[in-house]
């Protein structure tokens, strides 16, 4: 049970990054005497309609079949960020979440959310009932076009910043805790009403550690968070150095980038991490001190038990400090040496858990975990014809390496393998795990079937294709440019032509390629255009004058647009003032910079999601 104060206010953790966003409620955490973890919503206005309130303009209206579609994906984002199930209902008088549209007092208010609570307490002040509605409004009269597309654009921002409230979120410069004025912004918050970057259809930093700490991300009734079963919190950093320590029960932490001190306290602690146990190395300082190192940072950890990764829990009092023996490789050769195929087994044994790769020189070809017998296998892809000479080695949960096995020799000589010339081949890929290498020149491999029936994905070497149905294999495309199927078209040269192209689409009109348009430059890139001469040809054309104002604008309106439009953030000074020297001084040219952008690093990380499994095409001709 909770007191009053407990459920009435907002119950702090000590970090002013997440205690500047948490409200004195709704108290979710403590409905009564219900201890389901569920929460009803609606978007029905015939029943269950909010008394009293003083900021609307006339009755709500209902949400169009779109924006509660919208509304539902944010719903099961949220859903699976906080752990809490949410539960859509027609009711609306048993509805504890409302959604409608309606007009909204003042001509700045794009969204609103009202929320009330009621609770019962006994003679201790221990609290016996609570209950809580929340009330969602999204303006449809003055912001009523922007409000009407919540799948995307400032609308979809709205609305998160709305649904922050109803979970317990307040603005980050209101109250007695507040933001500086550095992180006062959409960057790192989009409770904030000052934009940077965006629209955003996700939370931002700030807000997932403050959801962290009030649900724990295993919802209402959890392990962690406020109020939870055993006093567990979850403490989450700011992407920079920090230092987080927990409390008493059994916590999590997860310092979310930087070099952070981890400190558990008492109970059974866990430090969280995003990748896989393999990413990262791990150190012992003493008795109950670690370092553990990965894309995060280099983080020390004292008095932590668990280590939580993508792919496993890690228990610290399991590593007992010494390497793995090497592990037992074998396959199956015929008596001249060569493999079967061009896709053999390697399996062997290992000390148990220990990761397993198999070599050939410095190639990995595939790697392994040992089940609990220490059984492993490895079946890499195809492989080209030649001579091989494998071995494999072990690594442990804390990193440490094993020797290598006795190396095994092996040649491998297919028919299904291919390999081009140095100009534009075709390559037909027949039943069987191929192995196809282009070679030189924009080559193509062609299949008969749909795109649909394949999986294309992008490997450390080339790309696979799987054949969905079994019957085709799966194939490995190397040095090749272009995939045709029976009805569409995918490039996979994501770091050449077909990549260039498609971002240069992405950076000079702020969305994806049209399919026709973006094979018609990769046509003229490939026939001899260099991408200068492109990104001059994309700012003569009508859609970048409407977006840029100009088809020659101005260098100041330039460069902020292209830090808005192709970076989706305001510029900073030192690169604003760096790019406003090249233009003025006419160290180079607007298409230059242009391009500059459209391949810079930040605009290369917002793109690759998008075709780093290759991109669909309409060949132009």
């Amino acid at each position: 049970m909770a007191t009053v104060t407990e459920a009435t206010t907002a119950l702090l953790s000590g970090y002013n990054h997440i205690d500047a966003l948490l409200d004195d409620g709704p108290g979710w955490n403590f409905l009564a005497p219900s201890t389901a973890n569920v929460i009803t919503y609606t978007f029905s206005t015939a029943s269950g309609l909010q008394t009293g309130t003083t900021g609307l303009q006339g009755a709500p209206s209902a949400f169009s079949a779109a924006q509660q579609a919208a509304t539902r994906d944010a719903m099961a984002y949220v859903s699976r960020l906080t752990g809490i199930t949410f539960v859509e209902t027609a009711n609306g008088a048993s509805a504890q979440v409302h959604f409608s549209n309606a007009d909204i007092n003042g001509a700045q208010t794009s969204g609103l959310c009202s929320w009330g609570s009621s609770y019962s307490y006994d003679g201790s002040n221990q609290v016996t009932a609570y209950s809580a509605k929340a009330y969602i409004y999204l303006d449809n009269v003055q912001w009523a076009s922007q409000n009407a597309v919540l799948n995307g654009g400032q609308g979809g921002e709205t609305l998160l910043h709305e649904i922050g409230h109803m979970l317990g979120l307040k603005h980050p410069f209101e109250g007695a805790i507040q933001l500086p004025d550095a992180t006062d912004n959409s960057a790192y918050t989009v409770m904030s009403y000052t934009s940077s970057g965006g629209p955003y259809m996700s939370y931002s930093p700030y807000d997932v550690a403050a959801l962290n700490w009030l649900y724990g991300g295993d919802g209402l009734g959890g392990a962690l968070g406020v109020n939870s079963t055993g006093g567990g919190r979850y403490y989450t950093g700011t992407g920079a150095a920090d230092t987080l320590t927990g409390g008493s029960g059994a916590d999590a932490l997860q310092g979310a980038g930087g070099n952070d001190v981890l400190n558990g306290g008492a109970g059974s602690d866990t430090a969280i991490y995003q990748g896989a146990r393999s990413d990262y190395t791990l150190r012992q300082i003493t008795t109950d001190s670690w370092v553990l190192n990965g894309a995060e940072g280099l983080d020390t950890l004292n008095g932590v038990e668990l280590l939580r990764f993508s792919d496993m829990t890690l228990a610290l009092s399991s590593i007992d400090g010494v390497a793995p023996a090497a592990p037992m490789l074998q396959f199956v050769k015929d008596g001249s040496g060569a493999a079967s195929g061009n896709h053999p087994l390697f399996t062997g044994t290992a000390e148990a858990g220990a990761k397993v790769a198999v070599l050939n020189g410095g190639t990995v070809l595939g790697t392994a975990t040992a089940d609990a017998s220490g059984n492993w296998s490895v079946q890499p892809v195809a492989l080209a014809n030649g001579d091989y000479a494998v071995a494999a080695h072990a690594t442990d949960a804390v990193g440490l390496v094993s020797a290598w096995s006795l190396t095994q020799t092996f040649t491998v000589s297919s028919p299904l393998n291919q390999t081009g010339g140095q100009g534009a081949d075709l390559l037909l890929a027949t039943a069987g795990n191929n192995h196809l290498n282009g070679g030189g020149g924009i080559d193509t491999v062609q299949y008969s079937g749909a795109a649909s029936n394949y999986t294309v994905a992008r490997t450390d070497t080339g790309y696979t294709v799987t054949d969905k149905t079994g019957s085709g294999g799966t194939d490995l495309l190397v040095s090749d440019e272009r995939i045709k199927f029976a009805d569409q078209s995918i490039g996979i040269d994501i770091d050449g032509i077909g990549g260039q192209a498609y971002r240069m689409y992405q950076a000079s009109f702020d969305r994806a390629p049209d399919l026709p348009g973006l094979g018609y430059w990769m046509y003229l890139m490939e026939n001899g255009w260099s991408l200068r001469q492109a990104a001059a040809g994309f700012m003569n054309s009508q859609e970048f004058e409407n977006l840029y104002g100009s088809r020659a604008p101005a260098n100041d309106v330039f460069v902020t647009k292209l830090y808005n439009n192709v970076l989706h953030r305001a510029p900073e000074a030192a690169g604003y003032a760096h790019w406003m020297d090249i233009l003025s001084n006419g160290k180079d040219t607007q298409a230059g910079v242009l391009l500059a952008f459209s391949e810079s690093d930040e605009n290369q990380l917002q793109v690759i999601g998008s075709i780093q499994n290759g991109f669909q095409y309409t060949p132009f001709g």
